[in-house]
């Protein structure tokens, strides 16, 4: 068998590659990758690519784990390596397989805005939290180093320091097919740890832009007021994260040397150019252009300068290098496998059913039933044209519809936040009237005492004092009108319950984010809130005492 395999793969082509020197255009080399068919026997034929037990040292599969600091998930890989992955959680309304999160990508820079200028997306994880308020996906840690991919390939070498050097000169396809080769071992290895929900069977991928871009901005574990910035470190340089500028070296370096993102991903600046699953599309004012092109690469690299690396930078290449015609292979051309699943499965098919069914119906509702009566005249009218633009109307209706609706979330999320800001103010506010009122007391005692010019002084104080109280309460009225305001809008604008989701997510994200502070702030609103409802007619003097009720 062996005999038989080493004269297969002496008949397989072996791949060129080329380093390339200049960034851009020229930094591409041409290779065409592994062979399924070679691969496949050599999985066969290979004893030790069986192990499952973990044998390689932790430095060379999750370095950070020697600092105290270990990854959510850690899966075996052949010849007893490994790969760390992270955890990256997204928000969804509980109980509902259809609900995502939208989530804003890319940059307001005119200048490069026709590939990366600000666009919404949606997003959701294929496993689902505890809670039902998160779905989460699995992200690798680092990049794919060297060694990892020559276990992939069945070279079961003793591993060494070589072996963390991040894996480079793949072409496109090279990295589909190590994420192939990878979920098929441990499917065949670790079955019942690779299903979701007992049924649904996980696999590895490349990411999409879309999970690649929420996981490096830092997801809901980063800030939301630094979540939109350019670069998702707030204190440093680009030094204490990449590995970059470098064109010198023309391999990708040591993965995990520099510090982490907020969700613990390294080297998601610079190091290896990471290539995406989907192909690159313009961006078209806001929205994904209609035509596909090359494939992406996400992060800059190696050879890169500092202003070619942030979150929403977008590189395009051709699949195929021009001048060989083979499959194109960059120098720094890299990736970071995802571990996610597919969206229907018997088991789950009755409750996206369902959800889709009850959406339908509570749109219908709130738009006077327009929906239902929109499909009606569709399946009633028997000119195919008119039936053609008839159905067109519906999807748009439908659309706007969902525009509505994430708008309106949007808003109450803010309306959330504001509410929060505003009481904690207000507690703030009071907290100063209080002690000027104290000081007023002291003033007076003291006047009562006193004669001559100390006496005229302190009388000037007492009346300066006074005045800030009048400012102060002055103040208070206007926050309490503002959050008057935004009660009586949470209270009407949207039902109660989605209300209630939206609270739960909004918390867990803050405090996912290391913002328990605002958490208690939105909290403290929410509790108001409560009271509210029960007395939507209290005077100002009852919100106050609302607002102060701890």
């Amino acid at each position: 068998m062996i005999r038989a395999l080493a004269l297969l793969l002496a008949a397989v082509p072996v791949p060129k590659r080329t380093t390339g020197a200049a960034r851009r255009p020229s930094h591409r080399g041409a290779g065409g990758g592994f062979r399924a068919t070679a691969l496949a026997l050599l999985l066969a034929a290979a004893g030790p690519l069986q192990a499952q037990e973990i044998t390689w040292p932790v430095k060379l599969y999750d370095p950070a784990a020697e600092a105290g600091s270990p990854a959510d998930l850690v899966l075996p890989m052949p010849c007893g390596a490994a790969m760390a992955f992270q955890k990256v959680d997204v928000p969804v309304r509980e109980g509902d397989p259809l609900s995502d999160q939208r989530v804003r990508l890319g940059q307001s820079n005119p200048e490069t805005g026709y590939s990366d200028y600000l666009r919404n997306e949606f997003l959701r994880g294929a496993f689902s939290g505890e809670d039902g308020t998160t779905s989460y996906y699995f992200m690798a840690r680092y990049e794919m180093t060297a060694g990892q991919a020559r276990s992939l390939r069945g070279d079961c070498a003793e591993p060494g320091n070589p072996d963390r050097l991040a894996e480079g000169g793949l072409s496109w396809f090279d990295a589909v097919q190590l994420g192939q080769v990878y979920s098929e071992w441990l499917l065949a290895h670790l079955p019942e740890r690779m299903r979701i929900d007992g049924e649904r069977p996980a696999f590895l991928r490349l990411p999409t832009e879309v999970e690649w871009e929420y996981a490096t901005r830092g997801g809901a574990r980063i800030d939301p007021a630094r979540y939109p910035g350019r670069r998702f470190f707030e204190e440093g340089t680009l030094d204490d994260y990449a590995l970059f500028g470098d064109g010198r070296r023309k391999t990708p370096g040591p993965v995990g040397i520099r510090k982490p993102n907020p969700l613990g991903l390294f080297d998601v600046y610079g190091n290896a150019e990471e290539l995406m699953l989907n192909p690159f599309r313009l961006n078209a004012y806001g929205r994904s252009h209609g035509q596909a092109g090359g494939i992406v690469t996400r992060g800059g690299a190696m050879d890169a300068t500092e202003g070619q690396i942030y979150s929403a930078q977008r590189t395009e290449y051709p699949p195929f290098d021009p001048t060989s015609g083979e499959a194109l292979a960059g120098a720094y051309f890299g990736l970071r496998l995802v571990m996610t699943s597919n969206v229907v499965s018997d088991a789950r098919f009755a409750a996206i059913r369902e959800s889709w069914s009850a959406e339908t119906e509570n749109e219908s509702l709130a738009a006077g039933d327009a929906v239902t009566q929109l499909g009606a005249l569709v399946e009633s009218e028997l000119d195919p044209r008119r039936q053609a633009a008839l159905s067109g109307v519906q999807l748009q209706f439908r659309r706007a519809q969902e525009e509505a609706r994430l708008a309106q979330e949007e808003s109450m999320r803010s309306t959330l936040l504001s509410a929060g800001a505003f009481v904690d103010a207000l507690r703030r506010e009071n907290a100063e009237i209080t002690r000027l009122q104290r000081l007023t007391f002291e003033l007076a005692d003291r006047i009562g005492v006193t004669q001559g010019k100390q006496k005229a002084t302190l009388i000037e104080s007492l009346r300066q004092t006074v005045e800030h109280i009048q400012d102060r309460r002055g103040v208070q009225g206007t926050y309490l009108l503002v959050l008057h305001t935004a009660l009586e809008t949470m209270s009407s604008e949207i039902p109660q319950e989605a209300l209630a989701q939206l609270y739960e997510a909004l918390t867990s994200r803050l405090r996912g984010a290391g913002q328990a502070p605002v958490a208690d702030q939105v909290a403290a609103a929410w509790n108001v809130l409560g009271a509210f409802r029960a007395a939507p007619d209290m005077t100002q003097d009852s919100l106050l005492a609302a607002v102060l009720a701890r």
